[in-house]
């Protein structure tokens, strides 16, 4: 059992105090199974000092450390008696869990501090229960008859749920229904669904408006890199001394993932299955059911058709013309006589005709010519949604064909249980810049660590994160057994020539 810390002043000195905590003195000692871990200590150190001092910090500390409790333990006390918020990034669920479920209760029992936590998900896990009201509405125009069934078990559920989430259902809904229901960008908004909003007054607040709002007061944020990236990409102007909020500073744990994850957020994909999906969001020419047949409009009804079929045709030839490319490429063990590849690079632009991002636009200005005459505020909304993602996904097909984007790559993958949605992707070959930009140029501090951590220099080889650096802005400590194998510190002013390419060894 660890006993609480003994409180102390806000304003002392936090990487004594960390160091403090870690020595074989410490709080920690006081529990039955603890073993001092110099390495521990000298890595929660370096991340209370970089803390402190507004710097980015690189730390590779193999198994055994205990790197969670050596980053959680500086972190909630720089932001509680700071007033910072700390935004905790891992790659995978388990850890996500084990920090959220083990480590950050225990922190809370024992630190001299008081801070609250919270799991930060994607928006789209989150029920928005003025969408639920309208689908439930207009649930003849927008649903088949099985598929009213499974909006009514949403129904059902939502006036059970603790906290709306996807994670609260016993068994997961229709995908299709719950896109109808759920969070979405422009249509669950503060102003539409928050406190102050007229749907508030009448129904209550949404649950992903609730979300957000836990969001917001929470000391300490955990997500996934993946989800980081999406909302990074998403914010259109640099929060006041942060990242993704006012005053924040990040930890990614498992960093070396972070370069991939970066690079597929950053640039381009569009695939036969999101563009099948977003056109049916409209009218499914299958089942007569979408927005479109709520409003009874019947001249967009045939353009959604018109690129429904273009679609099939387009990524049919994508297909033929990179199977053509792929050429005499062996087949791997078992894989059958056929779909052999699953990513193939593409070199020139133009891979194929056009045929798609016309057709688009035409759809786009006839919802245009809808949302301008809809009488219904809230439909008007979801056909806004609609139009945005159609852009979106226009813009990705034209950037992908001309290949414009400069020092990109690109490729065409095939994914699914038969290989048969196909996506066009195209990706920056280097993140090195807009992590500078985004993340290491901003005014706080970025905490990087994992097992395994290199760097790559501009001709490509891998080294220390260390290696070649201005000797000033380093502290560097080495073991040769398992532990802290090196600790690299930057001001928010360092740079380098060497690329911020993150390897597993």
């Amino acid at each position: 059992m660890i006993s609480n810390i003994e409180p102390t002043d806000s304003a002392a000195d936090i990487v004594a105090q960390v160091e403090e905590i870690f020595s074989e003195t410490g709080v920690f000692s006081k529990a039955r199974n603890f073993e001092y871990r110099p390495e521990q200590q000298q890595m929660a150190v370096a991340v209370a000092k970089a803390l402190e001092g507004r710097e980015s910090l690189l730390v590779e500390a193999g198994t055994g450390v205990g790197k969670s409790f050596a980053y959680l333990v500086p972190a909630i006390l720089f932001a509680a008696s700071r007033k910072k918020k700390a935004v905790i990034c891992t790659h995978t669920i388990n850890l996500q869990e084990q920090l959220v479920e083990k480590d950050l209760p225990v922190l809370k029992q024992v630190l001299p501090v008081e801070f609250s936590y919270t799991m930060l998900k994607g928006r789209q896990n989150y029920l928005c229960t003025r969408r639920l009201q309208k689908a439930m509405a207009q649930a003849d125009g927008l649903f088949t008859s099985p598929e009213q069934a499974e909006l009514q078990r949403i129904y059902e559920w939502s006036k059970e749920t603790k906290d709306g989430s996807l994670s609260d259902f016993d068994t997961e809904p229709d995908p299709k229904v719950w896109s109808h229901v759920c969070s979405e960008r422009g249509l669950c908004t503060p102003k539409i669904c928050g406190h102050q909003s007229d749907f508030a007054k009448s129904s209550g607040i949404c649950f992903f408006q609730r979300a957000r709002s836990k969001i917001l007061s929470s000391d300490v944020l955990v997500l996934n890199h993946t989800l980081f990236f999406t909302l990074l990409g998403s914010v259109d102007e640099e929060p006041e001394g942060g990242i993704l909020f006012k005053n924040d500073f990040v930890i990614f744990d498992e960093a070396h993932t972070v370069e991939q994850v970066a690079a597929r957020h950053i640039g381009v994909s569009v695939s036969s299955g999101q563009i099948r999906y977003s056109l049916q969001r409209l009218w499914n020419p299958r089942t007569e059911k979408g927005l479109l047949a709520v409003l009874r409009k019947g001249e967009p009804v045939k353009l959604v058709a018109d690129v429904l079929k273009q679609s099939d045709d387009f990524f049919t030839l994508v297909e033929s013309v990179c199977e053509e490319l792929a050429g005499s490429q062996p087949k791997k063990p078992g894989g059958g006589p056929s779909r052999a590849w699953t990513e193939l690079r593409i070199r020139r632009p133009d891979l194929v005709q056009d045929n798609m991002t016309l057709p688009i636009q035409r759809l786009r200005e006839a919802v245009s010519d809808l949302i301008k005459l809809s009488e219904d505020k809230e439909t008007g909304q979801e056909l806004t949604e609609c139009n945005r993602r159609l852009m979106e996904l226009r813009e990705a097909i034209a950037t992908f064909l001309s290949q414009s984007a400069d020092d990109y790559v690109y490729w065409v993958e095939r994914t699914g249980k038969a290989q048969k949605n196909l996506a066009l992707n195209a990706a920056p070959i280097d993140v090195a810049e807009f992590l500078r930009y985004r993340l290491f140029g901003t005014d706080t501090s970025v905490i990087m660590t994992s097992a395994t951590l290199a760097t790559q220099n501009v001709m490509g080889d891998t080294s220390s994160v260390t290696d070649d650096a201005p000797a000033k802005t380093i502290s560097r400590v080495t073991r040769h057994a398992s532990g802290v194998s090196a600790v690299a510190s930057a001001p928010r002013n360092f740079r380098s020539d060497r690329r911020l390419t993150m390897s597993g060894r």
